[in-house]
């Protein structure tokens, strides 16, 4: 009686198809499936944008062939309205940016800035705040004379509150902005 030897000296490949098991082949048909489903969900949101683009395009092509007449500018501007316009292009001339940096980089622990009001045709700076003390608004004055955007700051008016314990100092500086 003779047996037969099965004898495998070559190992198959890894990636054989005598090496798949029934779970590697549910694996690849789930997956294909899976790509499938994705493939035809991308397609279908393409063909939509596609539409979205096309729909964009016409109501462009509409809106620029609605076009509205040009209405006219009336001759002359009521003089309220020109001196209102006046006042929000002067206020807007301000160099606001140059003057919150000069303010801030003068800023001192014991001070509160209350109000800064600016008088563009005079290029001045009204500003009312509060101090600890006089000492204290004297050295916040001498931080903004030393500001490049600021010249001619000076001590408009100051007011000691007695009835207070700590007694505050109210003052008001007016200042001129070099910035154009």
């Amino acid at each position: 009686m003779s047996q037969q030897l099965d004898l495998d000296f070559i190992q198959a490949p890894f990636f054989s198809l005598r090496r798949l098991s029934w779970f590697s082949l549910f694996l690849l048909a789930a997956s294909l499936v899976v790509a499938l489903f994705t493939w035809q969900i991308y397609q279908a949101k393409h063909v939509e944008y596609i539409g979205f683009e096309a729909r964009l395009v016409d109501l462009n092509q509409q809106q620029q062939q609605r076009k509205l007449p040009i209405k006219q500018a009336p001759a002359s501007i009521p003089p309220e309205q020109l001196k209102q316009l006046q006042e929000t292009l002067n206020a807007l001339a301000i160099p606001w940016n140059a003057l919150f940096e000069a303010i801030e980089q003068s800023d001192q622990k014991d001070i509160a800035i209350l109000s800064l009001e600016p008088n563009s045709q005079k290029q001045q700076i009204v500003m009312t705040g509060e101090a600890k003390n006089l000492q204290v608004a004297l050295a916040y004055i001498a931080q903004l004379e030393r500001q490049p955007a600021l010249s001619q700051v000076f001590l408009q008016k100051h007011s000691i509150d007695e009835v207070n314990t700590s007694k505050p100092v109210s003052f008001t500086v007016l200042a001129k902005w070099k910035i154009q």
